[in-house]
């Protein structure tokens, strides 16, 4: 059974670690090593296209008042040139305050990982510093105009460097021939190890100017699977009816056997 916490927005900075503590995070965070934590920084719009950085801020205070692993930001913008997309929605300055790293993974090192079990990427360049790495994807809820939703799973897109998956934009060969199929693969590559899903307000309609939705809620959960099914009902989706989900189903986690907590 997956656990998925359901909590009530209040604030980033109390319904962010009542989530996390519903599903006993600190406990399973890493407590030497390097943690990335991983907003959906697609482009330089404002929430809820993007993460918020408080969302983020509230995420990196509770690991770091949990473990003395490294803490670090690290996002592959889907459009634009990433540092700019820091500063623009102002994880320059935050990172600065705190003495955290901003890694770019468009421009990062890799290596290269084979997978004659992926579903179309059957290699895949993964940035060095996230293969060792606890990594949490801490996405905004939103409607896809291609995979239905992009809520955990799907922000790992911006694992993948604009350097060799670039076409028209930074993420453009991962959606062809199948967008749905690219998500399983990355995160079979790089799966996400707890999920922060912020649901405060979502973006329905569309993933770049979709129309904003109070859902009032922040959702997190260590199996992303679970983690996207509940985020698709919320949005109005049959998870069963969502392909990037049915095709992780036993592979990255599972739908079928959620158990929803409550504070």
């Amino acid at each position: 059974m997956s656990q998925v916490a359901k909590v009530a927005f209040t604030n980033y900075e109390e319904s962010i670690p009542k989530a996390l503590d519903l599903i006993g995070a600190a406990a399973r965070l890493p407590r030497e090593g390097l943690i990335i934590l991983k907003p959906n920084l697609t482009n330089s719009s404002p929430p809820p296209v993007t993460t918020s950085v408080r969302a983020v801020e509230a995420v990196y205070r509770y690991c770091r008042a949990h473990t003395e692993a490294e803490i670090l930001i690290g996002e592959g913008a889907g459009s634009g040139r990433t540092h700019d997309v820091y500063a623009a929605l102002g994880y320059t300055d935050f990172a600065q305050r705190e003495g955290l790293r901003l890694v770019d993974f468009n421009e990062a090192e890799t290596v290269v990982l084979e997978n004659p079990h992926a579903l179309q990427l059957k290699t895949f360049h993964l940035p060095k510093i996230a293969q060792d790495a606890f990594l949490i994807s801490i996405p905004v809820l939103k409607d896809h105009s291609f995979t239905k939703t992009t809520i955990a799973m799907k922000n790992m897109f911006g694992l993948a460097p604009g350097k060799y998956y670039a076409g028209n934009w930074n993420k453009a060969k991962l959606h062809s021939p199948s967008v749905d199929d690219a998500v399983v693969d990355v995160c079979l590559y790089k799966r996400p190890d707890l999920s922060v899903v912020d649901a405060s307000v979502a973006l329905t309609g569309g993933h770049l100017a979709g129309k904003k939705k109070h859902v009032n809620l922040i959702l997190a959960s260590f199996d992303p699977v679970a983690v996207d099914a509940v985020g698709s009902q919320l949005l109005g989706h049959e998870p069963g009816w969502v392909h990037y989900l049915t095709a992780a189903e036993g592979r990255l986690g599972t739908m079928k056997d959620i158990e929803i907590i409550t504070a």
